[in-house]
């Protein structure tokens, strides 16, 4: 799920089921045709901002454009989700050699 390097053009149809016209993906991002353009040419398209407001447009999660697209490591939502739930996951330790098995 490692779409960073995609035009969010190409991995959008396949998110949102469907084919989306050139416009519309335009419009979702809340750009013109050229201003998107250039974003995309200097790279300011795929933000956290832009990702979201995209995922409002289509219904998506915005979490997981930002995964998809490089923003966020899926290994930091995991971690979020953990502890903003109260499940703690503790480190993977080896006990000492020796130690008592508790």
């Amino acid at each position: 799920m490692d779409d960073r390097d995609k035009d969010p053009a190409v991995v959008l149809p396949y998110l949102v089921g469907r084919p989306l016209a050139a416009a519309e993906v335009y419009e979702a991002f809340g750009y013109r045709k050229s201003a998107y353009y250039k974003a995309a040419r200097e790279r300011r398209l795929v933000t956290a901002d832009n990702l979201i407001r995209v995922a409002k447009y289509f219904g998506l999660n915005p979490v997981d454009l930002q995964v998809r697209f490089g923003l966020i490591p899926p290994e930091a939502v995991i971690e979020y989700v953990e502890s903003a739930s109260g499940h703690r996951r503790l480190p993977d330790r080896q006990p000492e050699p020796g130690a008592p098995i508790r």
